[in-house]
């Protein structure tokens, strides 16, 4: 018996269909390298859980933007969705944002109007880095401040130990202008950050590639398609334990049998779509 199947592009199918019917995105345009915008996409995006509320010594905000705040902050308690709060563009798959890849900082809307899905957009934002657990609440920042440099100082300042890991041991980095650090994030060329105490840190939101997307997309990608090219094998070498359930579904004894990946809860399943057979065979760690 020979197994027909391309776990890859069974995977990508998958996440083009939650792009697509999760996240409401028009995917047609996406013709290769599905998952890189899919964890790009994915990285943009704030999961909806509660999280603690950090803000920052300097934090401080308009007093016409008051409301907005205390929206904000409440839905971050609540663990609600923040999506309205961010760019109108969080639906375009094919988007990136420069500062969320070299700094790992999101920015939010302050408006408390929500109409066709997205807060009203408003000229300050505020600026955050967010992890499972916390919420770091870093200022309100002009829109088009990108590169401001006090937004990673306040960053290392309040919290070195949520960014310890990027520090740079024994390596030095040049202090940037805020224009200079602008021109490297348009031409998608990483860089250090020397702080002025004279931490270096690598790209606190995990650096870009040239096609402007995040490193762990491409990352992650590369490790999932190793993973299922495994499991393929893993399938194959389960073959004779596979023919008794395949039998039970009406297997004759065929030259070629068509195998499909399926994921469960749980575990990477093969699914024979000839014989409406679904078999978990290998445990998910994620």
């Amino acid at each position: 018996m020979k197994f027909i199947m391309d776990f890859k592009a069974d995977w990508h199918d998958i996440l083009r269909e939650i792009m697509r019917n999760e996240w409401g995105m028009d995917t047609k345009g996406l013709t290769s390298d599905i998952p890189v915008h899919y964890f790009n996409a994915a990285q943009r995006r704030i999961t909806a859980r509660k999280r603690t509320l950090l803000t920052s010594d300097t934090f401080q905000y308009p007093a016409e933007h008051q409301a907005g705040w205390e929206l904000i902050r409440q839905k971050v308690t609540d663990g609600q969705d923040l999506t309205p709060h961010l760019s109108k563009l969080i639906n375009n798959p094919e988007e990136t944002d420069p500062m969320l890849n070299d700094w790992g900082v999101y920015h939010l809307h302050l408006g408390t109007d929500i109409q066709n899905g997205f807060a009203r957009r408003t000229g300050p934002l505020l600026f955050a880095r967010v992890t499972d657990e916390h919420f770091y609440a870093i200022g309100v920042y002009s829109h088009g401040a990108w590169t401001e440099s006090e937004v990673v100082e306040t960053v290392h300042r309040n919290w070195p130990g949520s960014v310890a890991r990027w520090v740079m041991h024994g390596v030095k980095g040049e202090r940037l202008t805020d224009a200079e650090r602008a021109i490297l994030r348009k031409k998608r060329l990483n860089s250090f950050f020397l702080t002025s105490d004279g931490t270096t840190y690598g790209p606190l939101g995990g650096g870009t590639v040239a096609s402007g997307h995040n490193i762990f997309s491409v990352m992650q990608m590369d490790t999932e398609h190793d993973r299922l090219e495994c499991l393929e094998r893993r399938l194959v070498a389960v073959t004779d334990e596979l023919v008794c359930e395949l039998k039970k579904a009406g297997y004759k004894n065929a030259a070629e049998v068509t195998v499909k990946l399926a994921l469960t809860e749980g575990f990477y399943a093969a699914f024979f779509p000839e014989y409406r057979l679904l078999v978990n065979f290998y445990p998910r760690t994620a």
